[in-house]
């Protein structure tokens, strides 16, 4: 109480100053028709300029609860969309009853990401307690991110595809010839995708996705997109390619689980051994 004291005796001119003009302001303005316009446009002024702020700032603290219910909504879809593409087409009485869904989706938080090293890893908050296994795979809305190579019962962690010693199985989404997608260690926005035959007409732009000859992807994912920058060395061609995902801004996953990974796993070890 006494600070506040202090306070106002210390500047009491300042105040009584300030509490004249507020009066002699409202006076004016409540005299005159032309002050009182120009003083309640003011006003309203600077409550939109506040509130404009005010909303801005309401929003982008949103954005985190936003995207995540955006990455749920996804995850759900997908789930649904792998339902509907497993289920026998109507009237086609020789479609078999044991067709079922392959792929499980669960979304999860990026905890921990690094994108300067050769060999990067990102770590989930979900682990095997809630069902993560090594081996599944993890993407995001944008496209491919990598595959898990650990777990814990809450945490997992994923070999980016920003780490030297990953490889994708990807094709070409205008003719289905596929390659191998790998990053060079150099810039995180880009990988090289080789294995392409000379004779295959490549252009700026084309679409990278899944193949889907791998047990841990599904056919269809989003990987990048083709720059232009090709090297052709003996019967195939290499060619530069933006990845769809910033790995940078990576925040919200989804681990994709294949359900019949290990049979398809297991029967090609047996017959290639």
């Amino acid at each position: 109480m006494r600070s506040l004291l202090n306070f106002l005796l210390r500047f009491k001119t300042l105040i009584l100053f300030l509490v004249l003009e507020a009066v002699a302001l409202v006076m004016i303005s409540t005299s005159h028709n032309y002050h009182q316009t120009v003083f309640y446009g003011l006003s309203r002024n600077i409550s939109g300029f506040v509130a404009r702020r005010v909303e801005s700032a309401t929003y982008y603290f949103r954005l985190r609860s936003v995207n995540e219910e955006l990455v749920r909504e996804n995850t759900l879809l997908r789930r649904r969309l792998e339902e509907l593409t497993a289920r026998p087409a109507e009237g086609f009485t020789g479609a078999d009853d044991s067709i079922s869904v392959n792929y499980t989706y669960m979304s999860a938080r990026v905890i921990s990401n690094s994108v300067n090293k050769q060999k990067n890893f990102i770590t989930l908050d979900r682990g095997s307690k809630h069902g993560v296994e090594v081996g599944m795979g993890v993407a995001s809305p944008a496209g491919v991110v990598g595959v898990v190579v650990g777990t814990s019962p809450n945490y997992s962690v994923v070999m980016s595809l920003l780490n030297i010693d990953f490889r994708l199985s990807t094709s070409i989404a205008r003719n289905d010839y596929f390659g191998s997608l790998a990053w060079d260690g150099i810039n995180y926005r880009y990988a090289k995708l080789s294995e392409i035959p000379h004779h295959v007409t490549v252009s700026e732009g084309d679409t990278i996705i899944t193949s889907g000859y791998s047990a841990i992807f599904p056919p269809g994912l989003m990987a990048g997109t083709v720059t232009g920058d090709q090297k052709r060395g003996g019967d195939f061609v290499s060619m530069k390619v933006m990845l769809s995902v910033d790995f940078k801004k990576l925040t919200d996953v989804y681990v994709i689980g294949n359900l019949t990974r290990e049979e398809w796993e297991n029967l090609e070890e047996e017959v290639v051994r």
